[in-house]
């Protein structure tokens, strides 16, 4: 699964993506919040409709902190959206990127995980989990990150693979 400098393949994860996320229902509604402003609405607003192979990177960039309004029904669709666009146009540089890394760079102990990362990440289904794990190792940049953050993001969605499959 790794290309030959060692990263993932391009190729294989965005059928990773395409395969574990195919079958998921584009969501009813988008946002839920009250407390959006006129901006932020907006922003999580130009998702609605659209389904999540039409998302670029432009809207990812221009669109990053939709991640935190949506609802979790929205994140989980919209999600392999946020990660293909960054893997085709070959970017990493989205604000979006950083959040998603944060919401996964957390503690090994599910004791300690938010409200909001208990209501998204454990919808994601195992092959779901196992397509975001494998973009993760693509997106890998060292010394961008704090040391051993990727290490800790690949065992958080280990962690929710195997609270996921029960084994």
């Amino acid at each position: 699964m790794r290309c030959e400098n060692g990263k993932a393949c391009p190729e294989i994860v965005l059928r990773s993506i395409a395969g574990a996320f195919g079958d998921r229902g584009q969501p009813s509604v988008v946002t839920t919040s009250k407390q959006l402003s006129d901006l932020e609405y907006e922003e999580v607003m130009a998702f609605s409709g659209k389904t999540w192979d039409a998302v670029t990177f432009d809207m990812v960039e221009q669109y990053a902190d939709a991640v935190f309004w949506f609802t979790p029904e929205a994140f989980c669709y919209y999600l392999p959206g946020f990660l293909v666009a960054g893997l085709q146009a070959d970017r990493r540089d989205s604000n979006a990127y950083d959040a998603l890394i944060g919401m996964l760079d957390r503690s090994a102990e599910p004791a300690y995980w938010d409200e909001f990362f208990l209501e998204r990440w454990p919808l994601l289904s195992a092959d779901e989990l196992d397509a975001v794990a494998l973009w993760m190792r693509w997106f890998e940049e060292p010394g961008v990150f704090f040391p051993n953050t990727f290490e800790r993001v690949q065992e958080t969605l280990a962690l929710l693979k195997q609270k996921r499959t029960g084994s």
